[in-house]
């Protein structure tokens, strides 16, 4: 029982120096975008957590801060995600990003910022986020100059000119099931680290979207598959190649439908923790319309019309 309390604690006593070092960073990075956190009911969840109004932790803390590190046109993504226990136990995760970084680079650099925090971080018992932000920004050139070293010539004139990079892809996919806590937190992390954006309706079916870069949707899809499932196929890929000629990244926003990446149950208001309560038709099918997406409806479920379906 001893050591029951003593996990305990040491959870709460983390849980409430990530939350601290989370205020701290806000009030930093203040300006419009410069912190961005995809669901704030997670920050709201750990509070709730912290004060014992709830026994449930759902996620993780994570946020992503968006810096100009290569100049004010181009901003750079740094992904973060806390385990539990950090500090002290757990180390947080990295992700750095730009349209620029190929996948390969970006697992390069967030191994760089591992083995920074293991050989240069003295006190791993109090937060440190802020020190490791610090030095990306400080040390950015250094941590990113050795791309053209680590590709041949060829290879990165074919980064280049892969098209694929740059074509804008949605991704509409159908499953039997998906009740499995970790395979929603992979969905979730995955669909984020990558920048997409869309839903997740766990449950029964189950029905996922995502939309963005067509190198990243590709990337979720192999990322997801191999996953246990008892059925699960893309029941409609809808990519649009006229995104090069148009702008690159800023296009692919332009043409996305949804704002960021979130589970949505489609219950009603008293069932909306419970992923066992069937979906609401209607709510599903507003949903949908709300989003310029009516048409999947015939392509998930061959109709084309709903009315008073619950």
């Amino acid at each position: 029982m001893d050591a029951q309390i003593l996990q305990e604690q040491m959870l709460l006593n983390c849980l409430r120096q990530q939350l601290d070092e989370f205020h701290m960073l806000s009030s930093i990075f203040c300006s419009p975008g410069e912190l961005h956190v995809d669901d704030y009911s997670f920050v709201d969840n750990i509070s709730a957590f912290i004060e014992g109004e709830t026994k449930r932790l759902n996620a993780k803390l994570d946020y992503q801060l968006n810096l100009p590190l290569l100049g004010a046109a181009e901003k750079v993504q740094i992904r973060i995600e806390l385990p539990h226990l950090y500090p002290g136990i757990e180390i947080p995760l990295f992700v750095v990003r730009a349209a620029r970084f190929p996948r390969d680079q970006e697992r390069l650099i967030t191994e760089r910022i591992e083995r920074y925090i293991d050989r240069e971080v003295v006190d791993k018992s109090e937060p440190y986020v802020f020190q490791i932000v610090s030095w990306i920004r400080d040390n950015f050139g250094e941590l990113t100059k050795f791309e053209e070293a680590i590709k041949p010539p060829d290879q990165l004139l074919n980064v280049s000119q892969d098209t694929k990079s740059d074509n804008f892809e949605r991704l509409w996919i159908y499953s039997h099931h998906l009740k499995s806590k970790t395979k929603r937190q992979t969905i979730l992390k995955t669909a984020r680290d990558l920048d997409l954006s869309g839903f997740s309706r766990p449950g029964k079916p189950a029905i996922i979207c995502v939309e963005g870069r067509q190198m990243d949707t590709q990337e979720f899809w192999r990322t997801i598959r191999p996953l246990k499932w008892q059925k699960i196929q893309i029941k409609l890929a809808e990519v649009d190649p006229a995104v090069e000629s148009t702008g690159g990244c800023d296009a692919v926003g332009s043409r996305r439908r949804f704002q960021g990446f979130r589970e949505e149950l489609f219950t009603e208001v008293g069932d909306q923790n419970d992923e066992e309560v069937p979906m609401s038709m209607s709510l599903f099918m507003k949903f949908l319309d709300n989003h310029d997406s009516g048409y999947i409806r015939k392509e998930i479920f061959g109709f084309d019309q709903v009315e008073n379906v619950v």
